[in-house]
């Protein structure tokens, strides 16, 4: 039994650490001096009586005054934190959104979603007959004003962008009222991925259409997605868009838009498939704005004949896939406990609209840490732009393998951790664009940025690769993508110049993966080469930065093989499916024990590369030099055969492009202006040539020394010395000031449109003012050949640059047909210096009225020829 002091002194130790611990500062104490430093709790001393909370000291009053402060209890005390902030993870203002796309506010938006099926059509879809027939281009009534507007969807002009929204518009732009007779057709593209500005009926049957640029930008109209309503069976419909960019397409070596008919998904249970005829991809005569150069759009146009009426249909470039299919296609895996315990979900990050781009890991649980450690990295990567839709036909393709149960996905998942990022631009899709993000550049070109706000989906990944290379080696980097210019799917890879050994490595798997699918994969299409252009995109970045060396871009076409049996025919989805398949055997094989195949594809590597080495030399006139191993040769780079001109795309984010400004003109130094003051206030300061009697004057200062004039001219002027009396050989007053003129600007450079002003002034001045009425004519009126020596003058003073330097022309010629002139004699010029071609007659002036004895206002003998 405890006796009852040791009770007591139990009891007394307890109440001893009770008192310790009452006097120590709480944890939620730093809330108070927040607080107290925001101005709360100064009102306590005038209010002793006012409840007061015993765990920090917050008022009652001070919770209503505060939104920010979050109350709970904690083992039976009321506890108060900080509430989370609202934009930590969402770079939209607002609370978090709820789940679902988030639409830049600039687009107007409809609560639809088109649920197609995705059934592959029972047969196979040969490329059509380009219709190159036809050598007249076809007239765009559009552009010139006809044609009746009947859907108009433009988005709300910004430069770049700041906010988004979920679900429908608030306001909607009307369209035009269709009648119920109407046979006009009724567009829509305001759904997810949806692209169709405007549809301007212009026959019957006849539409042309104008697509949006990808959003913040006047540029990349490619990918189109819209649908029609109240359609007529049996018509045939004509087709045209009028502003695509790029100089060459598919489109002209066969291949077709894709369509979808709801009456015949839903009675005979088929998706998309390829249609159209007379199908022409042509030059238009309409130049595209805001270019230098001159540049003109491209067209396409296509018939297609209904089969049902009142049918609800859709035109794509490409089988569409969404950001709402990624979303419920990853939630049927999530939802499959089988496959859901071998693929990881997370969010690697947020995107500028707040829409969330999921990545998943794919391994199979390790039996230990090690085993763990020991497996190898693959990371996949698809739709950084937005209009390569069959990369995410590709990559559905590689996850249903990877998460299937198949031996293989079994045995993929025992060897290597995937890092799947299948949607890297979500908001790039959900409005439609072909390329671009919300930051109006093109993602993969940026992987060198370190703009995390910018691109926040490219800086995780980065990020998330390096955090991977240092837990584990990095098998295999392939960024999926499309290609609008070439057949077949390929690849682009990076060659490795460290040796001969080495250099050729990194295609071992590229023909391996054409050996598994020779049907579908060209190896002599693929690229190995690396570009300074390319230095931005995802393979390079890899293979340069982390050392990747099986690092590639894997394109396929947006038309159809050249290759085996597919010869001639179109991709469908089951194709692009079948290739993510593909991809995951062909990295079994290559990581096989048994490297006995390895090495016979690496000597057949080789025999290519020869090959290709004494191609590439004959098409120079060049031959391999004796004694050589072609192997041993390095060819230089290719041209690119990208199917996308990205360079458009290239620099810093449109938020952060300083507007254009209108540039100042730059000020001179005040001793510059200073100087010019002087020069002008001299030229208007008048006094009376020496020897004249008239009204000719001449400016202050200048008429004592005319040769030193003459010479800080800039040259020497033959003056004609007359014998008459009061004959002075002082230069004339027009004279005098044009060449003070051109000493005043001889040091700056000259202003010619301020320097024909001044010198047509002082002609008009002199013209006016100095001449007597009788001696003036006109042009028509000239004697002699005045008028055309004049005109002889004015060229060779126009063809010698050096005069143009400092004087523009004739001070009486910038004003030839306008003002009167003076008919001058042809044997009143004097040709000194190309320099110093000038009138002499102005210089014989008081030589001639001396003669004449008639002084400064009468008119003399030889006056009147001046």
């Amino acid at each position: 039994p405890i006796s009852k002091n040791h009770m007591e002194g139990h009891l007394k130790l307890l109440s001893k650490e009770l008192n310790v611990s009452l006097n120590q500062e709480a944890p939620e104490d730093h809330i108070k001096r927040a607080l107290q430093a925001h101005g709360f709790f100064k009102h306590l001393d005038d209010k002793p009586n006012v409840r007061v909370d015993k765990t920090i000291g917050i008022t009652e009053e001070d919770k209503r005054r505060t939104t920010q402060l979050v109350s709970h209890l904690r083992e039976g005390k009321e506890v108060h934190t900080l509430r989370e902030p609202w934009g930590l993870n969402h770079h939209c203002r607002g609370p978090p959104q709820p789940p679902g796309p988030q639409w830049p506010v600039e687009l107007e938006s409809l609560p639809i979603r088109p649920k197609l099926i995705r059934n592959p059509p029972p047969h196979i879809e040969p490329f059509s007959t380009p219709d190159n027939c036809s050598t007249v281009t076809p007239r765009l009534l559009s552009v010139e004003g006809e044609g009746e507007v009947v859907y108009l969807n433009q988005p709300l002009h910004a430069k770049c962008f700041t906010n988004a929204r979920s679900g429908q518009s608030l306001k909607l732009t009307p369209q035009p009222p269709i009648g119920p007779d109407s046979t006009t057709l009724v567009f829509e593209s305001r759904f997810e991925s949806g692209n169709l500005e405007k549809a301007v009926k212009v026959g019957p049957w006849d539409y042309e259409l104008v697509l949006r640029g990808d959003l913040y930008t006047q540029k990349h109209t490619q990918w189109y997605f819209f649908r029609v309503q109240n359609t007529r069976a049996g018509q045939t419909y004509h087709f045209t868009i009028i502003n695509l960019y790029k100089d060459s397409s598919l489109y002209s070596k066969g291949m077709q838009p894709v369509f979808y008919s709801e009456a015949d998904a839903k009675s005979q249970k088929i998706g998309w498939r390829r249609t159209g005829h007379a199908i022409q991809y042509f030059k238009s005569s309409t130049r595209r704005p805001n270019v230098k150069r001159e540049t003109f759009f491209y067209c396409l146009t296509w018939s297609h004949t209904f089969q049902h009426h009142q049918d609800t249909c859709y035109f794509a470039h490409c089988y569409p896939y969404t950001y709402s299919d990624l979303l419920d296609d990853l939630g049927s895996i999530q939802v499959d406990p089988v496959r859901a315990s071998c693929c990881k979900q997370r969010t690697l990050c947020h995107t500028l609209a707040g829409n969330p781009v999921p990545i998943l890991t794919i391994t199979s649980p390790a039996q230990s840490h090690d085993d763990h450690k020991c497996k190898r990295a693959v990371v996949v990567s698809a739709r950084v732009h937005p209009g390569e839709t069959n990369s995410s036909w590709m990559m559905k393709g590689l996850l249903d393998h990877l998460t299937g149960q198949s031996p293989d996905a079994k045995m993929l998942r025992e060897l290597f951790v995937f890092k799947v990022i299948p949607m890297l631009n979500p908001d790039g899709v959900i409005a439609g664009n072909y390329r671009c993000s919300l930051a109006g550049r093109d993602l993969n070109r940026n992987y060198h940025s370190k703009l995390k706000s910018a691109y926040p989906s490219i800086w995780h990944t980065k990020a998330m690769v390096k955090r991977l290379a240092e837990e584990r080696e990095i098998l295999l980097y392939c960024d999926l993508h499309g290609h609008s210019k070439k057949q077949n799917i390929f690849i682009y890879g990076c060659d490795n110049n460290d040796g001969k050994a080495s250099r050729l490595c990194g295609r071992v798997f590229v023909k391996m993966l054409s050996l598994n699918a020779p049907s579908k994969f060209s190896y002599e299409s693929s690229r190995f080469s690396v570009h300074k252009s390319k230095f931005g995109t995802g393979r390079v970045f890899m293979w340069k930065e982390l050392g990747v060396l099986n690092s590639y871009t894997l394109e396929a076409t947006f038309c159809g093989s050249l290759l085996g049996k597919q010869s001639g025919h179109h991709f469908n989805t089951a194709d692009l499916e079948a290739m993510g398949r593909h991809l995951c055997d062909t990295l079994l094989e290559y990581c096989d024990p048994d490297q006995t195949k390895i090495q016979q594809v690496l000597r057949e590597v080789e025999d290519d590369y020869r090959k290709e080495v004494v191609e590439r030399l004959v098409a120079m006139g060049r031959a391999v030099p004796k004694g050589v191993d072609p192997l041993d040769i390095v060819l230089e780079p290719e041209k690119s055969s990208s199917g996308s001109d990205s360079s458009v795309s290239d620099g810093p984010p449109l938020h952060m492009v300083p507007s254009k400004k209108k540039r100042r003109r730059k000020l001179k130094s005040r001793k510059e202006r200073n100087k010019q003051k002087a020069l002008l206030k001299m030229t208007h300061k008048m006094v009376p040539l020496a020897g004249s009697q008239g009204t000719e004057v001449m400016p202050s200062g200048l008429g004592e020394k005319p040769s030193l004039l003459s010479e800080r001219a800039g040259g020497e002027v033959e003056e004609r010395v007359g014998k008459g009396e009061g004959h002075t050989t002082a230069p004339s007053l027009l004279e005098q000031r044009s060449r003070l003129f051109v000493q005043m600007h001889s040091e700056t450079a000259p202003n010619t449109t301020i320097q024909d002003q001044y010198i047509e002034k002082v002609t008009r001045d002199y013209a006016k003012q100095t001449l007597p009425l009788g001696s003036v004519t006109s042009c028509d009126s000239a004697s002699g050949g005045s008028v055309e020596k004049l005109r002889e003058t004015s060229r060779v003073l126009h063809n010698s640059t050096s005069f143009l330097a400092h004087l523009p022309a004739l001070p009486i010629l910038p004003s030839l047909c306008t003002l009167p002139l003076l008919a001058l004699p042809p044997s009143s010029y004097t040709y000194s210096h190309p320099i110093n071609i000038l009138p002499m007659a102005l210089l014989e002036q008081k030589r001639a009225g001396g003669a004449g004895g008639g002084g400064g206002g009468g008119v003399g003998g030889s006056r009147s020829s001046s």
